[in-house]
């Protein structure tokens, strides 16, 4: 038995908008959905792509909301996201993500040279051009077809137990080596994309799971009933499997492979259905155990809008009414520097100067309470 490629890559984060953001406004990938946990209906999942949603695209978020505790990247981790990127698109993100705010690296891993950039929050993704995967149809804020992300390339797994964790990759999940140097080997899987895992040599001291860190990776499988026989072959192990979760889109199991990762088998089918995808974000999906609470939990969730932005900012709001006192507030900053423009070319007729000092006062008070939200929401660990 053999496991197909990366299924999908599953990242927790904190706030949902500024996850958002970052994975449409600047990788200009497609949102597919706005879930929730299957487990946990109080934290959002989102889904994006490409163009079809097709598995080996497909990078999850878990935003876990501003309290979270930082994660800490170590072993029994995937640290690092590979991505495709077609030929000749190299330097446009190189100078996009630069233009977003983020700082950018270039590394050569196996022959190929790699773009490394963090997010927000410090979850490592790598760019990498080639030619294997179908061309991406979606485009969005300035992100063409000739340039939008293929799918995944390849991830870099740290491992507690290196040596572990490639003699179960090979042995039990049926990848092989296709290459290795001082520092990495490369275990390749059965998939045109999202085929390249490559496993640091060095072992970690195990790292902890929670916000700016990568969750797990899932791994493609067939059929269900594939599914089934992985999971009896893993557990003839003494390896821990969870049940088969049906997750909608897709049935999955769970567990930690030798060197400490957590893994999840999925299986290739039925997949999302294009017709009911949700590129804004207007429509939260739920799983049918959570569907008659759908009034509770949307009213209990963050507000989320899917819209073009050329910088990457910080969102500080916790709820409903901050999401709407911070709306009214970038108005009101839009409003002021209207009229202070007006103000250049003309005297401000009564009505104007009554707006403006409206504004400014309102303007202060709404400043007042997001800085004491932003306060409020710092956690000082000694």
């Amino acid at each position: 038995m053999k496991i197909k490629g990366i299924h999908h890559i599953s990242n927790i984060v904190n706030h949902p908008q500024e996850n958002i953001e970052f994975y449409t406004s600047l990788l200009g990938l497609r949102l597919i959905k706005k879930a929730v946990n299957f487990d946990d209906a109080k934290t959002y999942h989102f889904y994006y792509g490409n163009h079809n949603g097709d598995l080996g695209t497909v990078i999850t978020s878990f935003p876990l909301g501003q309290d979270a505790k930082d994660g800490k990247k170590g072993g029994g981790q995937a640290v690092s996201t590979y991505y495709i990127i077609p030929d000749g698109s190299f330097d446009f993100w190189h100078d996009r993500i630069k233009s977003f705010g983020l700082k950018t690296n270039e590394i050569t891993r196996f022959g190929k040279k790699h773009l490394v950039f963090s997010d927000y929050l410090g979850i490592t993704n790598e760019l990498v051009e080639d030619s294997s995967g179908i061309t991406n149809l979606y485009e969005y804020n300035g992100v063409t077809s000739k340039n939008s992300i293929k799918g995944f390339y390849g991830a870099l797994i740290h491992s507690m137990k290196p040596k572990d964790t490639v003699k179960f990759f090979t042995d039990v999940l049926g990848a092989k080596i296709s290459n290795e140097d001082q520092d990495f080997i490369r275990l390749e899987l059965n998939s045109e994309i999202g085929n390249y895992l490559d496993i640091n040599k060095d072992a970690y001291l195990r790292g902890k799971l929670s916000k700016g860190t990568i969750h797990h990776i899932a791994f493609g499988v067939e059929t269900l009933e594939a599914l089934i026989n992985f999971k009896k072959t893993i557990e003839d192990l003494g390896i821990v499997v969870t049940d088969i979760k049906d997750r909608n889109f897709f049935n999955a199991i769970y567990f930690r492979e030798p060197g400490g990762s957590i893994v999840e088998l999925s299986t290739m089918k039925p997949g999302f259905n294009m017709e009911e995808f949700d590129d804004r974000a207007e429509k939260l999906f739920l799983p049918p155990h959570f569907e008659a609470n759908r009034e509770e939990i949307e009213s209990n969730l963050i507000p989320v809008y899917v819209n073009e932005v050329s910088k990457l900012k910080r969102h500080h709001y916790l709820d409903s009414i901050g999401y709407l006192d911070a709306n009214r507030f970038d108005f009101v900053l839009r409003r002021l520097n209207e009229l202070a423009k007006l103000k250049n070319t003309r005297d401000l007729s009564e009505l104007e100067i009554k707006e403006q000092k409206e504004l400014r006062d309102e303007y202060i008070n709404v400043f007042k309470n997001n800085f004491k939200n932003t306060l409020e929401s710092i956690e000082v660990e000694d």
